[in-house]
């Protein structure tokens, strides 16, 4: 099982051929997205099942894949009901039957209930392999009958190492790590994943007037929002209006440090009640008045650093 090209996540990669040698009967990688869950998950699915990595998984007479029906999100019943019955035929090729849910978090109640029911008499010799980021989407019955395998950010050196040996440059490396918050799938395709939003970030740091610099941010959170995890959308979102900043503006511009300082505050913003727009309109205010708020050191009700003057 050749994991050289998974960049970070060690230990894991160090348990993985233990667990082909002597798998248990379920298990699941979870995480937020682009830290490489699902690649890690793919080759447990192939190594257990003797897969060539030249081909598809969908073509593994004794892989068995719960994917949500054609333009649905979840994964129904139907589904999961479709693919049980193969599930207790013998295998035809490998020495066992896998089954894997790339998005097990999408499963419905039903599909849930009926997946449920396959675990509590599980075929002999099944393995079963998840890939999931809403845990909470997950009945407890069934997570605890699997292994968890939680998998956290990657360190920036670890990542910077991995690109150089994809061959980008050390300053491209360095550039490209530190856009992706610890998150190889972010440094590996990052212009692919901040491209939708790279026209929008460019009329939000460009804009000429306050009124034109709201519009974009509207039209940043319409986009935002249309998508199928906004959560992880504004982070791209505001990853390409940051580099838009460092590319459009003059470093040590006050309209730089301003809005720089309002990315940086909608990030944080993301974890709380305000939202990242408010701090996004808090800084083009400020922009427009040419008024820069330092962060304060102290405790303050209002905990970022856009708002009133301390």
């Amino acid at each position: 099982m050749d994991l050289s090209d998974i960049i970070g996540h060690e230990s894991v990669k160090k348990m993985m051929g233990k667990w082909v040698e002597a798998p248990a009967f379920a298990y699941l990688f979870s995480g937020s997205a682009h830290l490489g869950k699902s690649l890690l998950a793919e080759k447990l699915v192939r190594a257990l099942a003797d897969h060539d990595v030249s081909k598809t998984l969908d073509v593994h007479p004794d892989i068995i894949i719960f994917r949500p029906e054609e333009g649905k999100k979840e994964v129904s019943v139907k589904s999961v009901r479709s693919a049980r019955a193969r599930l207790y035929e013998s295998p035809q090729v490998a020495s066992r039957m896998v089954v894997y849910l790339p998005r097990m978090d999408w499963l419905n109640q039903e599909g849930f209930n009926a997946l449920l029911k396959v675990i509590e008499e599980p075929p002999a010799g099944a393995v079963f392999v998840g890939v999931a980021e809403q845990l909470s989407a997950i009945p407890a019955t069934i997570f605890s009958r699997m292994v968890h395998i939680p998998l956290g950010i990657v360190a920036y050196d670890e990542i910077v190492k991995g690109l150089i040996a994809r061959g980008k440059s050390k300053a491209e490396a360095e550039r490209l790590a530190e856009l992706s918050r610890g998150k190889p799938g972010l440094a590996l395709n990052a212009e692919d994943i901040l491209a939708p939003y790279r026209k929008i970030a460019d009329e939000f740091v460009l804009a000429n007037s306050l009124g034109a610099r709201l519009a974009a941010i509207d039209s940043m959170r319409q986009k935002v929002e249309s998508e199928e995890e906004p959560r992880e959308a504004w982070v791209n979102a505001l990853s390409a209006c940051m580099d838009s900043i460092r590319a459009k503006l003059p470093s040590n511009s006050k309209p730089a440090l301003i809005l720089g300082q309002g990315i940086i505050d909608a990030i944080q913003a993301l974890n709380g009640s305000i939202g990242p727009r408010v701090m996004l309109e808090a800084s083009a205010t400020l922009v427009e008045q040419s008024q820069l708020n330092l962060p304060s050191h102290l405790p303050q009700n209002y905990p970022l650093s856009l708002g009133n003057n301390q």
